[in-house]
């Protein structure tokens, strides 16, 4: 017994006292160079509410025309406008490049130097006497937004989001702030 614990002792103090130059590692250490890249930084856009708000008709007023572009009919009924669905008509906004010769309640907004009018959430611009929808022009001040218009947080500030496009609330109404590209 009194042999393994001076066996014991001098395996204990071998090895909390053994010489570091035994074991000594070698390291290599290579010098590197870091390269910053500037890429496009991607906005996280966060909806707060995730259901699709439509509004419908089931029949349509009287006296109410089809307009056809590109084979779609769009039923303009009070400023917006509408497509058959389903046996029902389901609001749509109208692709860019749509005309029209008339629409109701157009206010004018000046943006940059260029004239553009807005109507419903669509932005128009006046064309050999036809009013042309085009995309929603950043700086754009309006006065109202439509009740489809969906709240949602963007980099931590509350927008709106109505027809591709994020709105801001400012005193003045609601600031065009970015538009956002489909998702194909």
């Amino acid at each position: 017994m009194k042999n393994w614990k001076l066996i014991a002792t001098g395996c204990l103090l071998l090895f909390f006292f053994h010489s570091p130059e035994a074991e000594a590692q070698v390291v290599t250490r290579r010098n590197t160079t870091v390269v910053k890249v500037d890429r496009p930084v991607k906005r996280k856009i966060r909806r707060k509410k995730r259901r699709v708000r439509r509004r419908t008709l089931r029949r349509l007023p009287a006296n109410t025309r089809a307009l056809v572009w590109r084979n779609v009919s769009y039923y303009p009924v009070g400023g917006m406008y509408y497509i058959a669905n389903r046996g029902a008509y389901v609001r749509a906004f109208p692709p860019r490049g749509f005309r029209i010769r008339t629409v109701p309640a157009l206010t004018r907004l000046m943006v940059r130097g260029a004239a553009y009018y807005y109507a419903a959430g669509v932005f128009y611009k006046n064309i050999n006497d036809e009013y042309e929808v085009v995309a929603a022009p950043v700086g754009a001040v309006v006065p109202e937004l439509p009740e489809d218009a969906e709240e949602m947080d963007f980099d931590g500030i509350t927008t709106y989001e109505l027809n591709q496009t994020l709105y801001k609330a400012i005193d003045d109404g609601y600031e065009v702030i970015e538009l956002l590209e489909d998702e194909d």
